[in-house]
This record gives C-alpha cells, sequence and structure tokens, in this order.
C-alpha cells in the first residue's frame, strides 16, 4: 500500500459534524502523514499516545526554563536570547504533542478500531499535557505582568477546562443519537462494558490497563449514581429517521460546542508560546481571548445543549 493511500485511508474521518474545525484542516491532515508513516512500523497507538505526552512535557520543560530555569544561563548563541529559543521550541513539542494526539486516534481506527484502554489513556495524557503548560504559563505571566493579569490566566485555565468538558458531552451526546450502529454509539459506555474489559485485563492484561480500568469504574460509577435513573444510562440506537432528524435539529449546537474543544484551546496556548519569543504580551493576549472572547460561546452552548 503507497504512502498516498495509507495517508487517504488516515484522513477519514467519524464524523464531520462533531470534529474541530482546527483539527480537520489544521492538525489531523499533519497527523495523518505521522500515522500513514506509522503503519508501516510496528508501532502501536498506545505508544504515539505516550509520545504526545513526553512531547507535551519536554515543552513544559523548556517554558519552565525560559521563565525560572538556570540550566541554560551560560549558553551563548550570539545575538539570539536562550530564553527566546526556549519559547520557539516550547511552541514546537506542545504543538507536535497536540498532532501526535491526533495521531493516536487515527492509527487505531485505520488497524480496525481503538481500545477503551487506549481512548482512556489519551484523555489522561490530555489532561498531563495541558495542565503543566496552563500553569506554567501562569505563573510566568505572574512574573512578568503581575497579579492582575495572572487572575486573566487564572480565569482562562478554568473556563478552558469547563470549555472541554462541555465540548466532550454535547458530542458524545451527538453521537449517541445520530449513530445506528452499536459500535458507533459506543460514546455512551455502561458498566458491564468496562467490566467485560477490566476481566479480560485481568487474564490478559497489563498493570496499567487494569489500573487504567478500575479508575474509569470509579469515575462511571460516580456518575451513575449522580445520573439517578440506571435506565437513562443505558445506549439506545436510533432508527435511521430519528437519528437524521435529531442531526438535523441539532447540528448548529454541535458545531458551536466544536469550537469549545482541546485543539482549538491548545491551538492559543503552543501559538502565543512560540510568538512570545518575540514578544511576552502574546501570551497576554492568548489569555484574554480565552478567558473572555469563547465565555459567551461556552454560555451559548451550555443554553442550547440543555434541550438535546
Amino acid at each position: 500500500m503507497s504512502f498516498r493511500t495509507r495517508y487517504r485511508d488516515a484522513l477519514a474521518f467519524k464524523d464531520y459534524d462533531v470534529e474541530e474545525s482546527v483539527d480537520r484542516r489544521f492538525h489531523r491532515p499533519l497527523a495523518a502523514a505521522v500515522t500513514a508513516l506509522a503503519l508501516s512500523t510496528p508501532v502501536t497507538p498506545n505508544q504515539i499516545t505516550v509520545s504526545s505526552l513526553t512531547a507535551g512535557w519536554i515543552g513544559s520543560f523548556c517554558l519552565y526554563q525560559s521563565f525560572f530555569g538556570t540550566l541554560f544561563d551560560e549558553v551563548a548563541l550570539g545575538p539570539i536570547p536562550v530564553d527566546s529559543l526556549l519559547l520557539v521550541l516550547a511552541g514546537f513539542f506542545l504543538f507536535a504533542s497536540v498532532i501526535l494526539d491526533c495521531a493516536d486516534g487515527q492509527l487505531a481506527r485505520a488497524r480496525g478500531g481503538g481500545s477503551r484502554v487506549g481512548r482512556i489513556l489519551d484523555g489522561v495524557v490530555d489532561a498531563l499535557v495541558l495542565l503543566p503548560a496552563y500553569v506554567l504559563i501562569g505563573l510566568g505571566i505572574l512574573e512578568h505582568f503581575g497579579s492582575i493579569w495572572f487572575g486573566v490566566a487564572v480565569v482562562a485555565g478554568i473556563t478552558t477546562w469547563i470549555r472541554t468538558i462541555v465540548y466532550d458531552n454535547v458530542k458524545v451526546q451527538f453521537q449517541a443519537l445520530t449513530s445506528t450502529t452499536a459500535d458507533a454509539s459506543s460514546g455512551v459506555e455502561t458498566r458491564d462494558e468496562v467490566l467485560k474489559d477490566l476481566d479480560q485485563a485481568r487474564e490478559s492484561g497489563s498493570m496499567l490497563e487494569r489500573f487504567l480500568l478500575r479508575v474509569y469504574l470509579g469515575f462511571l460509577t460516580v456518575k451513575d449514581r449522580l445520573a439517578g435513573d440506571p435506565s437513562a444510562l443505558e445506549p439506545k440506537l436510533p432508527t435511521e429517521e430519528e437519528a437524521a432528524a435529531y442531526r438535523r435539529k441539532y447540528r448548529g449546537t454541535m458545531r458551536q460546542a466544536a469550537l469549545l474543544g482541546l485543539g482549538t484551546h491548545m491551538l492559543f496556548v503552543y501559538t502565543s508560546v512560540a510568538l512570545a519569543a518575540i514578544d511576552l504580551r502574546a501570551l497576554l493576549v492568548a489569555q484574554a481571548i480565552l478567558a473572555f472572547a469563547f465565555t459567551p460561546l461556552l454560555i451559548v452552548v451550555l443554553i442550547r445543549s440543555r434541550t438535546m
């Protein structure tokens, strides 16, 4: 199979309506090239996920060294300030983390579908990449611009977590009620499904798989108790007519929610970090946009999604 064929297959989208625009137009086309290369190797989706985490942490390390570190103080690069170079590297590695985060799912689908453990690991890695980067950006802003702008960064960070959670919840709901096959509607998961995977992991899985499944099982248990009516959590496949009607009615809400996803936020993060090498105020612009421009959209999506 040629590289072009592998690339085209890797670029296939599961559902246009739930994809973030920045992912569909920018991140995923680049990630498809990584996937096309990986398909001819024994590299696994979970290894790509761990590579995403590694790249993200290297980016955070560069951020720390630029703002607070002394490791490279004695390094001389002629007219280029070391702190500026570190910010460029931080932006690059955070960008690379996003591309690899897209590539792991593409590789899993290209090889016949991913596992629940893979999806859980992917979510954990997203948090482990975003959290230290945001904390370091906030502390860097506090160091250079004072407490008022630090407050803006705190608001941006908190609302970012809220927005990504809202996007994920709306996406799961939309996929569950527009999918007419059991595999496609797997966004709605039950404890029984996770227990089956845990039983298999006890027999042939790794310690990491068992740990992730137990954590996820605990999350579902809490979610079930908060939901109240267990029957409401059971996935019910809609008919073709019901799925088409639901998609027509709520496509606009879903497309608005897709602007709240992680890929969109990470675009602002890695771009502003790289531009900060030229002017640190780029960080302030990005945080102000995330704190204030995206919050009204969040409110609109929360209101519109209540009827979904």
